[in-house]
């Protein structure tokens, strides 16, 4: 799960101003989640499906696996400063991620911008708890974004000039 030792700045942007979903609730009505800390909250929680829930007896997850978080991007502590400027910002490279539990390595380089974009395009990963039906099932998914895209994908990249 995410957490301050996995990704601090985003446990830095979520800390204000935040929308959580399927998450524990503590006895001090803050959010929890499974690696958000090293060990759960002591006491009584309230789980994702509003039951109680204690480390010591539990027999399901406090959050669900797919618990998400939406928070405004000017929370982030590293992002450019000009990134709202009408005029954009340079792009240096564009990092592609999904899920894969094994075989592909966690990070290459492309050969040229086209080749990057090829490989973008082309992206498997496995499913997640955000999928409908079996975990860990190989599918074309750049990012894993499959599941959280209601609409034509296709119609968010057609302004985008490749030049």
């Amino acid at each position: 799960g995410t957490s301050m030792a996995t990704n601090p700045n985003a446990m830095k942007t979520l800390a204000s101003n935040t929308i959580f979903t399927n998450v524990a609730l503590t006895d001090e009505n803050d959010v929890w989640w499974e690696g958000m800390t090293s060990e759960p909250p002591a006491g009584t929680l309230s789980s994702w499906l509003r039951k109680e829930w204690r480390a010591a007896t539990a027999d399901e997850p406090a959050a669900h696996p797919n618990s998400r978080f939406t928070t405004p991007a000017a929370q982030c502590p590293v992002i450019d400063p000009a990134w709202e400027a009408p005029e954009g910002v340079p792009i240096s490279a564009i990092v592609f991620g999904g899920r894969r539990s094994s075989v592909v390595p966690l990070v290459y380089e492309a050969r040229s911008w086209q080749h990057g974009t090829f490989v973008g395009a082309m992206m498997n990963s496995e499913t997640t708890a955000a999928a409908v039906g079996q975990s860990g099932v190989l599918r074309p998914d750049p990012f894993a974004m499959k599941p959280f895209c209601g609409y034509n994908i296709a119609d968010y990249f057609g302004p985008v000039s490749y030049t």
